[in-house]
């Protein structure tokens, strides 16, 4: 069984160790065909989008310093965000997002005793599957 507490996440090579929460998801896309003859609907594929958040537990401007200027001076750079889930059992499952952006970024985030959480949205354009449990 896999457990999200065997989930490593690496933002560019660089392990984010204090990982809460990680989803990137796989949206399809369908152009729906209308025909003669035919009551139903059929639907065609057309291609797909990537999105996901990272939610971690905030203890540096990591992200931020990576986007600040760029935010600025309008050159966005691409991430590749890369998921492992190794269980005790043996099973593998991992998957790289190539060409990742961050889509929002906090600026100000803080709360009353409690430690600062950062989520860092982002979309992406390419993904590889590199082991399935």
């Amino acid at each position: 069984m896999l457990k999200g507490n065997d989930q490593k996440i690496y933002f560019d090579g660089e392990l984010l160790s204090t990982l809460t929460k990680a989803e990137a998801k796989i949206t399809m896309n369908y152009e729906e065909i209308e025909t003669c003859g035919t009551y139903a609907t059929n639907y065609e594929y057309t291609g797909y989008s990537i999105e996901g958040v990272i939610t971690r537990k905030k203890t540096d401007s990591r992200v931020l310093a990576k986007v600040h200027q760029a935010i600025v001076n309008g050159n966005m750079p691409k991430f590749v965000i890369t998921g492992v889930n190794i269980s005790v059992d043996g099973k593998n499952e991992s998957a790289t997002i190539q060409d990742a952006q961050i889509t929002e970024i906090a600026l100000l985030n803080a709360e009353a005793k409690t430690v600062v959480e950062e989520e860092i949205p982002f979309n992406a354009s390419q993904f590889k599957v590199t082991s399935f449990a």
